[in-house]
């Protein structure tokens, strides 16, 4: 076959047109939306650029078989595909992608959750006189062994006496038995209820504690116009604080005195009476005494009655200022007046049996607001 200059020329020109093609596909993506009519005008257009521009017949190109002809067609599809497919296998997401994890649960015990602070005080539903805990405190719980003191407890963890009657809201440590569980808080501090018309701000200026670590064990403390709220009878923890000397001398049983020694009659509950054998409920205890023997006030408070009953015979109640009240029945002699301030130990009345007692006897109770509890609870 003669390679004439104008096939030469054909030859370089598709040479250059493939390069082109391939350069092209390799830097542009071909949009996959082109449809197929138009890829194929395209194909054709490209085809029909091998005719020589001066509009002569080319002597090679007339000689061109049909099979070559479908074959150099079926060549241009294929870089036209092979243009388009290439650009966009790059477009698939990274591999990197693939290394992203989202765990299928999560271990509940191993988020710390915390509550954001109310913007405006919280109304608890239900029963209102269900204790609500507004205050968070890390602790851990420990079990009283068989006759175990609280003082040992006090010693073992490092933690004061008055913490550990604060936070079990014990009455007294006497209560205490064998597989009780006390609650064992991570620093020192006692537990308060608002009182009325009392402010944050006043119990922090009082009991000199510092804000900073107040709000961290209480989070729950209203926020009304950027001010911290609480109400009364809301119980608040407040760090590093602790009990009155009085009151810690109460529930721990060092501040009332017996008003008279003697042995214990009748105990403090239900009993039966010795005459008429009917079981009721006594709510103090009958000490043992003679005649005239001194009866003294268990501790420091004021007479606020003073008088005779038909059951309790002459007798004397005083008010401690602490909620706590103490009466002496079945006196011989009464010798303070309604009003009268006593000391603890003062000389009150003499032990007698007036009223309902079958034997000289003192009866003493120690009552609660309205409730009686057992004297031997907190008597020394």
């Amino acid at each position: 076959m003669i390679v004439t200059p104008a096939r030469q020329e054909i030859d370089k020109s598709l040479l250059r047109k493939k390069k082109q093609k391939q350069y092209r596909s390799a830097s542009q993506p071909v949009r996959l939306s082109t449809s197929f009519g138009a890829s194929l005008r395209s194909t054709s257009q490209s085809c029909a650029r091998i005719r020589l521009s001066s509009g002569k017949s080319d002597p090679w190109q007339s000689s061109i078989s049909p099979f070559a002809a479908s074959f150099l067609t079926a060549l241009c599809f294929f870089f036209l595909i092979l243009g388009t497919e290439l650009p966009y296998r790059q477009l698939f997401p990274s591999r990197a992608l693939h290394r992203l994890t989202i765990p299928g649960e999560i271990a509940m015990e191993q988020v710390e959750i915390r509550a954001l602070r109310a913007e405006t005080p919280v109304v608890m539903p239900g029963n209102s006189s269900m204790r609500t805990t507004l205050w968070e405190v890390p602790h851990q719980n420990y079990r009283i062994k068989d006759g175990e003191r609280l003082s040992a407890v006090s010693q073992r963890y490092g933690i004061t006496m008055s913490t550990l009657i604060s936070y079990n809201h014990l009455e007294t440590i006497n209560s205490l038995n064998e597989g009780d569980v006390l609650l064992i808080p991570s620093i020192d501090g006692i537990l308060y209820s608002v009182q009325k018309n009392e402010t944050l701000d006043d119990i922090i200026r009082t009991r000199e504690i510092d804000k900073t670590e107040l709000i961290r064990y209480n989070p729950y403390i209203a926020l009304e116009d950027q001010e911290l709220v609480v109400t009364p009878g809301q119980e608040v923890f407040l760090p590093g604080a602790s009990l009155s000397e009085e009151e810690l001398r109460s529930r721990t049983g060092q501040l009332y005195i017996f008003p008279i020694q003697g042995r214990i009659l009748t105990g403090y509950g239900n009993v039966k009476d010795s005459v008429t054998q009917i079981e009721s409920f006594h709510n103090g205890i009958d000490i043992k005494g003679d005649t005239g023997d001194p009866v003294a006030a268990s501790f420091d408070g004021t007479v606020i009655s003073a008088g005779y009953n038909s059951s309790y015979g002459k007798f004397v109640v005083v008010d401690h200022r602490n909620g706590y009240q103490s009466l002496y029945a079945h006196l011989d002699t009464i010798n303070v007046n309604r009003n009268d301030k006593v000391l603890q130990g003062e000389m009150i009345g003499r032990v007698g049996k007036s009223g309902y007692a079958p034997v000289t006897h003192l009866h003493f109770s120690l009552f609660k607001g309205k409730k009686s509890v057992d004297p031997l609870d907190y008597l020394h």
